[in-house]
């Protein structure tokens, strides 16, 4: 589906929902957005440090057509150059550069008080670099997103609390343009063309409530539903099923709570639970030509994940509206695949399903140079372990370190 479409969906839905002379208002612009620019120093165990960048904005020129009606675009900029592991759902991959670059176009109305709704197109793109040699747009997990989402919001505020409910349905397509390529150079009649590719519906919801003591709790599952436009599934002799495409269930849960501990300190926990079910079996030929050790591994792509996160803040009141915070925290993930079994340094099949662990040690201090400039300096240094050892392809065991020091600007 063309972006050009979605936002003519866009339009004609705004006129239904909201048929009203909005030309004969008095618009007013209200431009809010943020930006931080950050030098970094990055290092791997046992590899090469780099000295890099991190940079990390959005702005938001809202367009007020009345006191009930807004027009919300946003963009967000990501751009990296850092030693850093993401990961892929074929395994943990090393990048060097990350860019990505977010758009959404949204219309909001407040249909009755304290109720609003808001449609929305949006687009994504997402580059990666490998290495240094590679040109933007050439990586293999580049994709880039066009979709539409529709959300319902309800406010309740009392004198002593504030609570906000929401509802959500997004669709988008999620393609990648180079992974086929890369992948079936020399197979120029390779069967499966976009085998990446798919069409996401996300059903959202969420709950938050803050209470006038400080107390601070929420909760935002979704529900995100992959039918991918060109994978099929595997047989066990490693054939595809040609009657039968790849379709992924994804429930995420992230919540989390957060209270005063004295005047100046906050205690933070947040946490997540995701769970991927797909059918999807992975056939491994070990590169060789005879068949006696090839292995066959159903739903490849099957598992869960945990991820707990605790911090502390110390703020310290300036003049000014003026404050400095310190922040320390600790995060603990740990992933979990049913049926994917972990292998031996030379490639070798256990009989126990693997387990990837991840563990990270933050800090981070802001510093106010005026009411709305920040001197920023952070620390990170994270270790991943796995009972996973064969590591040709991707890594899963590793140690990185990040210092990043720069300055954070709003307006």
């Amino acid at each position: 589906m063309k972006v050009k479409t979605l936002f003519s969906i866009l339009l004609f839905t705004f006129t239904i929902v909201f048929p009203t002379n909005i030309f004969s208002q008095n618009f007013k612009f209200i431009n809010t957005g943020h930006i931080e620019v950050l030098g970094t120093y990055s290092d791997i165990k046992k590899g090469e440090a780099l000295w890099g960048y991190n940079i990390f904005g959005y702005i938001c020129p809202s367009l007020k057509i009345d006191p009930t009606l807004y027009l919300i675009p946003l963009y967000t900029l990501e751009y990296k150059r850092l030693r850093q592991f993401i990961s892929e759902e074929e395994g943990i991959v090393q990048y060097t550069n990350y860019l990505t670059h977010n758009l959404t176009l949204g219309l909001r109305k407040e249909f009755k008080k304290n109720w609003f709704i808001k449609i929305s197109t949006l687009g994504t793109w997402n580059y990666v670099k490998e290495t240094k040699d590679e040109d933007w747009g050439e990586g293999l997990y580049d994709y880039r997103d066009a979709g539409v989402s529709l959300d319902f919001r309800h406010r309740i505020r009392t004198e002593k609390t504030f609570e906000n409910y929401t509802w959500g349905f997004e669709y988008f397509r999620r393609k990648y343009p180079n992974f086929q390529s890369l992948l079936s150079i020399g197979m120029p009649s390779a069967p499966e063309k976009n085998e990446k590719d798919f069409d996401g519906y996300k059903f959202s919801f969420g709950w938050e409530r803050a209470t006038s003591e400080g107390l601070k709790f929420y909760i935002k599952p979704y529900l995100l539903l992959k039918f991918f436009l060109d994978k099929h599934l595997l047989n066990e002799d490693g054939t595809l099923n040609s009657s039968k495409k790849r379709k992924d269930t994804l429930l995420n849960l992230d919540w989390g709570i957060s209270f005063p501990l004295t005047e100046k300190i906050r205690f933070f926990l947040d946490n997540n639970y995701s769970y991927n079910y797909s059918k999807l079996g992975y056939y491994d030929s070990k590169n060789t030509l005879i068949l006696t050790d090839d292995k066959f591994i159903p739903r490849y792509y099957y598992y869960q994940s945990f991820l707990i996160s605790p911090s502390l803040e110390y703020i310290y009141p300036l003049e000014g509206e003026k404050e400095i915070s310190l922040k320390l925290g600790f995060s603990f993930l740990y992933k979990d695949y049913f049926d994917r079994k972990a292998q031996t340094e030379s490639g070798t099949y256990s009989q126990k399903d693997q387990r990837d662990l991840e563990y990270e040690l933050s800090a981070a201090l802001s510093f106010p140079i005026t009411k709305k400039l920040n001197w920023l300096i952070r620390y990170s240094y994270t270790w991943a372990r796995s009972n996973q050892r064969y590591e040709a392809y991707y890594r899963y065991n590793y140690d990185t370190y990040l210092i990043e020091a720069g300055f954070s600007l709003n307006f």
